[in-house]
Formats: C-alpha cells, structure tokens, sequence
C-alpha cells in the first residue's frame, strides 16, 4: 500500500475562534454577549470570573477545546459581590490591607460553580451567589 503524501496537508491556523472571556458586574461591563452576560474585552481589575482556554494539547483531549474557570475572591475566600465591588476600595484603609490583602486572587472552580456565579452577575440575584458560595466552601 502506497500513501501519497501529497494528499495530506497541514492546517496551521486555528479554525476555531474561542479565546479567553472575561466576565464582569453589569456596571463595569463593555458589552453584553450572545447569552445575556456582561463581558470585558480584556482582562482588567474589573474581572470578576475569567474563563480561560485550556493550554492542553490538542492530542490529549481529541481537538476539543476546554476551559478552566476561575471566580475572584476576597482575602476572605468569598466571592465578591459586584454590588458591592466599589465599596471594597473605600474599606481598604491601612498598608498591611493595600499589599497583603490583595483583591486580585482567583480560586479555579467547576463549571457548575462558573455558572451559577455568571448568572449571579448577570441576574444581580443574590440566590446564585450564594449557591455558589455554598460549591467553594
């Protein structure tokens, strides 16, 4: 058996056009998506949950193209309310809180936890923050 090679090619380019996304509260958000979800453009101190494309190779998991999901959360190890998310500037009142207390960490939860927690963002109703709460405790 004889296999032309000539036959075959190589697709370099990404024929897929996932990419990071970056969720937001409904005040900070620089657009609204396809499901209703305020969203970033880029990923700022405004991000409250980061959906970020899985840097696996394409061999491992058969092309399909993952995510891992990510929530901020206070020192605290809450998640932030983006009701409330301007009013955490104003408490911070002393150098310990500025460089130990940092509100930039984000703890990787499950999509299920994800979920609820952009619907929180997305609706402002407190039941899905606190389902969420309840999955990371």
């Amino acid at each position: 058996m004889k296999i032309d090679i000539d036959s075959f090619s190589i697709n370099h380019n990404s024929s897929s056009n996932e990419s990071d996304k970056y969720y937001t509260g409904m005040s900070d958000k620089d657009f609204i998506d396809g499901n209703n979800f305020p969203r970033s453009q880029e990923n700022s101190d405004k991000v409250l949950a980061k959906a970020l494309k899985d840097k696996k190779s394409k061999h491992i998991n058969g092309g399909v193209i993952g995510y891992s999901y990510h929530l901020r959360i206070l020192p605290n190890k809450t998640l932030v309310d983006s009701r409330t998310l301007h009013s955490l500037k104003e408490r911070k009142t002393s150098y310990i809180d500025d460089v130990c207390k940092s509100d930039n960490q984000f703890l990787e939860v499950s999509q299920d936890t994800f979920q609820k927690y952009i619907n929180f963002l997305k609706t402002e109703n407190t039941k899905w923050l606190d389902m969420a709460q309840k999955d990371i405790k």
